[in-house]
């Protein structure tokens, strides 16, 4: 085609290959990105909703159970005697108990159901479910250790009340593999996904509990619940641990998952829904390859339009193009004179340079700012952190001392109480400036938190610190803080080290140390100052 010869029509062509490219690709993208979002949100919604219809269902059993407890226990409040043929027909009847225990206002043993031989009179006195249940309550434990048995054990009690007193008290027990027997194998029909839903059980230590060979060893593994073999670093397990409640997407062990969990607080374990998210997005990837193909296919089509329009719009600008350059090898009458614009272009590239220079100078503005605190213009606390690590680092290797103050103000809560927050902006900001005066240059003075600072002194010497922490104390104590016309009496107390930074592990007990020093301060009084060196 003649218009290839022509660089602004190949540059043309080119461009506009791209742009179509970008839009189609774009295009695509936006829809691949659309389509596997909606389809996430759905999946995880879904997958939390069937976790909420699980976690209602075991709510729900809790109750029932509770109830059971408490209409056993309302039974003996209308008949005395401890019968324990009463108690082994009752767990015959609710064969989810493992054992049903009474207990004398001593936490005495008095009745058992018999399933697992316990000592008359055998004192339970410091298990919570006694010591709840004897209050009035009903209660609900989370998994415990059994002591007949090791097993892992929840108890239900309540109280049973003579005279309107609760004076005893009756506790059911339920195993964990009875519970897991009772609703792990029900997550297939609950999720309605069997074979892509997997259930766990989480315990407060991030291990998975209804793990068989976790449940074989835990009678005999006293120890069990410290081994990590156990414990799950999944997102969903952190998750849980905070006491967090969700649904997401997460990668574990090199594998994608789709997740929910949720934390169930009556029995202190986390319940955790996971799908393997290769195997639910499976279908979705054929049809996102699909979509991706006949946008390849489109793209084509599209350029060969591009081709023929081209060629189309360019047949007489190339015949044009001929009479022009005859007109040019003809004579000075064919002589074409072009306009510069080299002014525009000078003027445009001085606009940009100034636009750099304020985008540059905005940048800087922006840093300084995330380093400062906002009310008192000192460095924050982060900043101070990343200081006091560097400084570490670099007394370390030159083997000197780094020492470190922590300074409070004394009652500052009071000062806000009694004032309000402006006034209490008012002291923090006059107080930060009293700080800045009682340094020396190369001292740093920061916001740590609150109506705490910290000072981070440029010297190896224990007397530099002890002087610096007096004048600090002596000034803002004598200094006039004015509000509303009258004086406020304000004082600090300062806690100081100087330590040899081979003899402490980071920079984090420096800080630490200098920290118990400034409690050490208050402990004694407050406007105090204490301090040690260890150099």
């Amino acid at each position: 085609m003649q218009f290839f010869e022509s660089p602004f029509f190949r540059k043309i062509f080119l461009v506009l290959a791209l742009v179509v490219f970008a839009g189609f690709g774009t295009l695509t993208f936006w829809i691949s990105s659309s389509v596997k979002a909606s389809f996430r949100e759905t999946q995880l919604s879904t997958l939390q909703d069937a976790l909420h219809r699980y976690k209602r269902g075991i709510l729900g059993w809790l109750a029932e159970k509770r109830k059971d407890v408490e209409g056993l226990a309302r039974v003996f409040e209308f008949s005395p005697q401890m019968d324990p043929s009463f108690l082994r027909a009752f767990r015959q009847t609710f064969q989810e108990y493992a054992d049903i225990l009474i207990l004398d206002g001593q936490g005495k043993l008095l009745a058992n159901s018999g399933s697992v031989p316990l000592k008359i009179g055998l004192d339970l006195s410091d298990r919570e479910y006694f010591k709840v249940a004897l209050g009035g309550s009903s209660f609900v434990s989370g998994f415990f250790r059994g002591r007949s048995r090791g097993m892992a054990t929840l108890s239900i009690s309540a109280p049973i009340r003579i005279g309107g007193k609760p004076e005893k008290v009756i506790a059911g027990f339920i195993t964990l593999e009875k519970f897991l027997e009772l609703f792990h194998p029900e997550a297939p029909r609950i999720t309605g996904t069997p074979g892509i839903v997997s259930v766990h059980f989480v315990n407060a230590k991030g291990q998975i509990i209804s793990q068989p060979e976790y449940r074989s060893r835990y009678p005999m593994d006293p120890n069990i619940e410290e081994d990590s073999a156990f414990r799950s670093e999944s997102e969903a397990v952190r998750f849980l641990l905070e006491k967090k409640e969700g649904a997401s997407v997460y990668q574990h062990q090199g594998r994608g998952f789709y997740g929910a969990y949720s934390w169930i607080a009556p029995i202190q374990i986390g319940l955790v829904f996971e799908a393997d998210q290769e195997v639910l997005e499976r279908p979705l990837n054929r049809q996102l390859q699909s979509l991706i193909l006949s946008s390849c296919l489109i793209f084509l089509i599209l350029v060969g339009i591009m081709l023929f329009i081209l060629w189309f719009l360019s047949k007489p600008l190339y015949q044009l193009n001929q009479a022009m350059e005859k007109i040019i090898h003809e004579g000075p009458r064919g002589e074409v004179v072009f306009k510069k614009t080299g002014s525009h272009v000078d003027r445009l590239v001085d606009t940009f340079k100034k636009l750099q220079q304020a985008v540059d100078q905005r940048e800087t503005q922006l840093k300084d700012k995330a380093v400062r605190d906002p009310l008192t213009g000192l460095y924050n606390h982060g900043m101070l952190e990343d200081l006091v690590q560097k400084e570490y680092h670099r007394r370390k290797r030159s083997g000197k001392p780094l020492c470190f103050l922590m300074i409070d103000i004394d009652h500052f809560k009071n000062i806000n109480d009694n004032y309000g927050h402006a006034v209490g902006d008012q002291v923090l900001r006059e107080v930060s400036r009293i700080l800045e005066s009682c340094v020396r240059a190369g001292d740093i003075v920061a916001r740590y938190g609150g109506e705490e600072f910290a000072i981070l002194v440029d010297s190896d010497q224990p007397e530099v610190s002890l002087t610096l922490a007096e004048r600090v104390r002596s000034r803002i104590e004598s200094h006039p803080f004015i509000v509303n016309g009258e004086k406020l009496p304000l004082t600090v107390s300062v806690g100081w080290v100087c330590l040899k930074t081979d003899k402490v592990p980071d920079s984090k007990a420096i800080v630490k140390e200098a920290d118990d020093e400034l409690y050490r301060a208050k402990e004694a009084g407050r406007n105090r100052v204490s301090g040690h060196a260890r150099v």
